[in-house]
């Protein structure tokens, strides 16, 4: 069983778009055998199911955990791990 954390950027290069995704990628190679990660672009097909209105994003399994502000590691890493013991993984 996997979970799936999806950052959602917006097409400019905002700082906090790239800070997220930096954090974000950090704790998923922590969890790489049990954590699937994509990164999505505003705007795009993949982006619009989440109905975001500012970014960046962070979810979790369609899940938002954070919206319009940098990422924190050890929040993100809290996250992931609270998901994976609902998921039983």
């Amino acid at each position: 069983m996997s979970i799936l954390i999806t950052v959602i950027k917006s097409k400019s290069k905002c700082a906090g778009c790239i800070e997220t995704e930096k954090v974000v990628s950090e704790v998923v190679q922590k969890y790489s055998d049990k954590v699937r990660y994509q990164v999505v672009t505003d705007g795009t097909e993949e982006a619009k199911p989440f109905g975001i209105v500012t970014t960046p994003v962070v979810a979790i399994d369609n899940k938002i955990y954070v919206m319009g502000k940098p990422a924190i590691k050890e929040k993100v890493e809290a996250w992931v791990q609270k998901e994976l013991a609902a998921a039983g993984a």
